[in-house]
């Protein structure tokens, strides 16, 4: 473990160090907006055992770093200092979320029909998971494909992976298509130019005891470790219910990063006060080391996200797949487009952005997007993109009910259970819109 630990941290950096020389010595890639964290895990991409095979990757060892990473970024996050005016609605993120999740449902099971009509072999399940690939990551839609390969589907957890590294596609070069668009857009509007990172001079945040930044750490250590604590004792509690039981705790372990911001959360609201009662003398939370800290971490988790990205064999239904995720890569962005517009006044593109990277990548290239619109991460957007994730975590519930309709059509052959689903999610999406609207109407009246 620890040679692999090592290994992968030397892979990331030389990664990272390619991508740094090319950005200095190819005019082009200077002239466009392009994360180094996203130029060096295309590198990844290039040189791993999906084409050149030029360099090692233990690709499910960096699925294990990846989800720590997650974890311990938004944990430093949260443990910031924010402004009051710097928060945003996150049940409106939750909306945008479970809406976009929707909307991609619908849209994958009605193109799968669709196909289905002329290619039997073409289960229009596959397009339930669309939401999963796009919005959950590899990870979610490798779980479920799986869980139904076992059941008839063919390929199953190919075809998972398959639409998960499509919609890393979309995250990706499609991000950065619209970055550079916005720019342009910018500067011929004189309304907005993207924000330079500069240099930063600080004080010494050291103390006489310990180190600035391993005090950080040692924190962000222990929340996470609470957070271990909650989601076994969870599962523990859960184990019971069956497989109802075992799939909510499978999704709650997927959401642990949202689980340790909460956690976090808390962690410094009981520290803050006991600041206020001067039992806590010293201030160890510091805004610009947690910050470091963060910008660090998902970095590297960017990069290993792509890198890990495996192009699956799926022959017999590459075409279906490619037209499912093209149709659903473009419709996302317009339709996240049309959501933030409506819902945040302030900072709607850098919402724009993130939740674009976020609802067709996974939450690191959503990260990754924003950053280079708002690299202090001050608007905001990431916070709505964690706690967010949160609070559609509560309102997506009846989602993975309905997700037992497509395993019940596979199992038995009976496409009628996919039609139940497809109404179901047409139902829920009625619903949303009607509490979108009252909370929209809820905004303007503060």
């Amino acid at each position: 473990m620890f040679t692999a630990t090592v290994e992968t941290f030397f892979m990331i950096s030389v990664l990272f160090a390619l991508a740094i020389l090319l950005k200095r010595f190819i005019p082009f890639l200077r002239k466009i907006i392009i994360p180094n964290s996203i130029l060096a895990g295309f590198l990844g991409f290039l040189f791993g055992p999906n084409l050149l095979n030029l360099m090692k990757i233990d690709v499910d060892f960096l699925g294990k770093i990846i989800y720590h990473l997650m974890a311990i970024g938004f944990i430093a996050l949260a443990l910031r200092n924010v402004e009051k005016n710097n928060q945003k609605s996150y049940l409106g993120a939750g909306i945008i979320i479970v809406g976009t999740y929707l909307f991609q449902g619908i849209l994958g099971v009605s193109i799968g029909f669709i196909i289905n009509l002329f290619d039997k072999n073409f289960s229009p399940a596959i397009g339930f998971m669309l939401p999963l690939g796009f919005g959950q990551g590899p990870g979610q839609a490798y779980s479920i494909g799986h869980q139904w390969e076992i059941l008839g589907l063919h390929s199953g957890s190919s075809i998972g992976l398959a639409i998960a590294a499509a919609g890393f596609g979309w995250a990706t070069i499609g991000g950065l298509i619209v970055l550079n668009w916005l720019l342009i857009k910018w500067k011929k509007s004189h309304q907005r130019t993207i924000i330079e990172k500069k240099a930063l001079e600080v004080k010494d945040y050291e103390f006489a005891d310990m180190d600035g930044m391993t005090i950080q750490m040692v924190i962000i250590g222990i929340v996470y470790l609470i957070t271990f604590g909650l989601l076994q004792f969870i599962e523990y509690i859960l184990s019971p219910l069956g497989n109802l039981g075992h799939t909510f705790s499978t999704v709650l372990w997927g959401f642990h990063f949202v689980i340790g911001a909460i956690v976090a959360m808390i962690f410094k609201n009981i520290y803050d006060k006991l600041k206020e009662k001067n039992i806590a003398k010293e201030n160890y939370l510091n805004n610009f080391l947690l910050q470091r800290i963060a910008g660090m971490v998902f970095d590297f988790m960017v990069t290993a996200s792509i890198s890990a990205v495996v192009l699956a064999k799926i022959k017999q239904e590459f075409w279906g797949i490619f037209i499912l995720t093209f149709s659903a890569g473009l419709l996302t962005y317009f339709f996240v487009m049309m959501l933030t517009k409506k819902i945040f006044i302030k900072n709607e593109v850098e919402n724009r952005v993130a939740f674009f990277g976020m609802l067709t990548g996974t939450i690191s290239t959503g990260m990754a997007l924003l950053r280079e619109v708002d690299p202090a991460l001050e608007s905001g957007a990431a916070e709505n993109l964690v706690f967010g994730s949160g609070i559609s975590m509560a309102i997506g519930i009846p989602l993975i009910a309905i997700l037992n309709l497509p395993a019940l059509a596979i199992s038995t052959g009976k496409n009628i259970f996919n039609l139940y689903g497809l109404a179901l999610m047409l139902l829920y999406g009625l619903l949303l819109f009607v509490i979108g609207k009252i909370f929209l109407k809820k905004s303007k009246k503060n």
